[in-house]
């Protein structure tokens, strides 16, 4: 796919978004997913679904589309959409979960000293809200 159709077809999606049309932007979606883009693209596209469906308020559904970004990203020693994930579970008040994936991230070799500091803090924040 070039560049130029998978960018306008993101800014498609975000129009969508922004206007609450919530089923044309998951079908604007769906195909980028099954594209040829890159995983890394194709992860934010699997952000996007998520972020679609909690709009929709389908908590499982978004999760879902979480753990199929997390798939594409992995292999690459990435975790962005992993956080993502986490911070929407906290938000469903699923703390323990949440703590879950950051306590499994933390000690990962990839993770900068700036990332660790994140995971840390946000440990401590799933805790606090545990209790």
């Amino acid at each position: 796919m070039l560049y130029e159709d998978y960018d306008a077809r993101a800014k498609q999606v975000a129009a969508c978004v922004d206007e609450g049309k919530y089923a044309e932007a998951l079908q604007l979606l769906q195909p980028l997913i099954d594209s040829d883009l890159s995983d890394i693209d194709k992860s934010m596209m699997c952000v996007n679904m998520a972020v679609v469906y909690e709009k929709l308020e389908q908590p499982e559904r978004a999760l879902e589309w979480y753990d199929r970004g997390i798939v594409y990203e992995a292999i690459y020693l990435r975790c962005l959409v992993a956080e993502y994930k986490a911070a929407y579970l906290f938000k469903l008040k699923r703390f323990s979960e949440c703590l879950s994936i950051f306590e499994e991230l933390l000690p990962q070799g990839f993770q900068t000293e700036a990332d660790k500091l994140r995971m840390r803090q946000n440990i401590e924040s799933a805790k606090n809200a545990m209790r």
